[in-house]
């Protein structure tokens, strides 16, 4: 949630002036729209992961409304409640910035791309620009990652027999 995000906002408070030849609409309410968004995602954050750690409250579930909700999790969901509305006004703060740079003007500095020069000039090995090789290699790791576990499972299966449950009384 936080350090991808915040990657992506970073690219596109790059990427958008350069593609559309505009001005970013303001430097200070992109830098406060990344600074709120992390201090949003660390108060969220931390409400959630005390509550699971300390509490053993359940994950994504609305909890100052479960039954089993005890006084002890209120701070924690104040916590989680100020990082919400921090996510929310930085979430703001980025659509508005966005939506400004979009309709700002157009920048009076031409737009330069960057791009990477090679450090050394001899060519990569011909086996290396095809896709089959690199396919094996990541269907490998998945099998060496996922397999023993995938095998036990699947060894350890029990027949799933079930009449069913009603959930509601009818």
């Amino acid at each position: 949630g936080s350090a991808a995000t915040l990657t992506f906002f970073g690219i596109c408070y790059w990427l958008i002036p350069a593609l559309t030849g505009r001005k970013l609409l303001s430097n200070f309410l992109a830098l406060a729209q990344a600074w709120t968004w992390f201090f949003g995602m660390l108060f969220f954050a931390n409400a959630y992961h005390t509550l699971g750690l300390y509490f053993s409250a359940p994950r994504r579930t609305m909890l100052g409304e479960t039954p089993y909700k005890i006084a002890e999790w209120d701070p924690m969901l104040l916590e989680s409640l100020l990082g919400v509305a921090l996510l929310f006004i930085s979430a703001t703060l980025f659509f508005l910035v966005i939506f400004g740079t979009l309709v700002n003007r157009k920048s009076d500095k031409p737009v330069t791309m960057p791009v990477a020069e090679p450090l050394d000039l001899t060519p990569s090995p011909a086996w290396l620009d095809n896709w089959v090789p690199w396919l094996g290699g990541a269907i490998g790791l998945i099998l060496l990652s996922y397999g023993p576990m995938l095998y036990q499972l699947i060894r350890d299966m029990q027949p799933v027999i079930s009449n069913g449950f009603q959930v509601w009384p009818q």
